[in-house]
């Protein structure tokens, strides 16, 4: 079995202390770097590390894609479904990127943010309108008739901007979007597709500026990706990064805790592996989180794994604190390099006690995998 771990696994989920509702917070994804998504429909995904299109505090590189105003968009990522509310919340950063820069430049009917529903419908769209900084909520039925429910002012920003998206999903439903914890539109009403659908599972990502050429490109470029069912505008995503090796080294491979890991996007030359089952390999994280007062909302796991035809066919990811380790239930990677996302931990599982930040800097503390016939 070979497994490569892609950076942008080991995530720490923050919410500071002020947030009332943060720290009963339901997280249902949480996603920064291309091992986090799903980049769909044939189009192009890429990694930027230009450092205004995220917070280099926070994150490691923004996960980048190219506009286009087709339906659905012809570059876009995803997460993975997740599972099925009707009530959700979805935070980022976003830099709205034209020819260089962040910047307020929207094509109209481009599609920035895709909310699909349980039926996998795009029910719900923040598309571009074509005016300086402004988006547009609409719905969209399954057969792809478009109703725009409300118009955003100030919604794109001329720097990095914080966006979150409440929906309330139902005949008598809402919703409301955020720029930078700021209410720049709301609606009340019918905000379904009349699919029969009464839940969402999955959002998608993509740009609200259109492809231009040449050097003026418009590309969206996102990072700290949370999906919750709690008010998501006191939230941020802290990227973990694994720095050396730790308490436990059974992988091959060169660099298994450093380079492999590095902020590109998936080079599948390079990976720690193991053909014997029951193998650990753990690592060092890096766990100087900016200043502040934050509640620890989880630990989230991902991996870009794949499994030969013979030797492990599993793995379980391990937490190592308190000088014991803890696994995950098993993961069954694919005959080919694929992505396993969000391994959500909210507990310490030493302690069954919510995270501390302090558990993260404590000595020992590890974080890797272990291969499973």
């Amino acid at each position: 079995m070979r497994l490569r771990l892609q950076l942008g696994l080991f995530a720490i989920l923050l919410a500071t202390l002020v947030s009332a509702t943060a720290a009963s917070a339901t997280l249902l994804y949480s996603g920064g770097e291309d091992v986090d998504f799903i980049c769909n429909g044939g189009g192009t995904c890429t990694v930027s590390t230009t450092t205004y299109t995220f917070r280099p505090a926070w994150a490691r590189s923004a996960y980048e894609v190219y506009g286009s105003t087709s339906d659905p968009a012809a570059n876009r990522f995803a997460t993975s479904p997740f599972s099925a509310n009707p009530t959700i919340w979805v935070h980022a950063q976003y830099c709205n990127v034209y020819s260089s820069m962040c910047n307020t430049t929207t094509a109209a009917n481009a599609q920035m943010l895709r909310v699909l529903d349980s039926n996998g419908n795009p029910t719900l769209i923040v598309r571009g309108t074509g005016t300086a900084g402004q988006v547009k909520v609409s719905s969209r039925t399954s057969s792809g008739t478009f109703t725009d429910l409300v118009t955003c002012s100030s919604a794109v920003n001329t720097a990095l901007t914080q966006i979150d998206l409440y929906v309330n999903y139902g005949t008598s439903g809402e919703i409301r979007l955020y720029n930078n914890s700021q209410q720049v539109c709301s609606y009340t009403g019918d905000v379904t597709n009349g699919d029969g659908a009464t839940t969402l599972n999955q959002i998608e990502f993509s740009s609200v500026s259109n492809v231009q050429g040449g050097t003026s490109n418009g590309r969206g470029e996102w990072s700290e990706v949370i999906v919750a069912t709690t008010d998501t505008r006191a939230m941020s995503r802290f990227t973990a990064n694994t720095l050396a090796n730790g308490n436990t080294v059974g992988f091959s491979g060169t660099n298994v805790c450093s380079a492999i890991w590095n902020a590109i996007a998936n080079n599948d030359a390079n990976y720690g592996y193991s053909g014997t089952a029951n193998t650990t390999h753990e690592c060092t994280i890096k766990s100087t989180i900016p200043a502040g007062s934050y509640n620890v909302l989880a630990l989230v796991m991902s991996a870009r794994a794949v499994v030969g035809t013979s030797g492990p066919q599993h793995f379980d990811f391990v937490t190592r604190t308190g000088g014991t380790d803890y696994t995950s239930a098993d993961f069954a990677p694919l005959p080919s390099f694929s992505n396993i996302s969000n391994y959500i931990q909210t507990v310490n599982p030493a302690t069954s006690a919510p995270w501390a930040v302090s558990d993260f800097s404590a000595a020992g503390f590890n974080v890797g995998e272990e291969t499973k016939p």
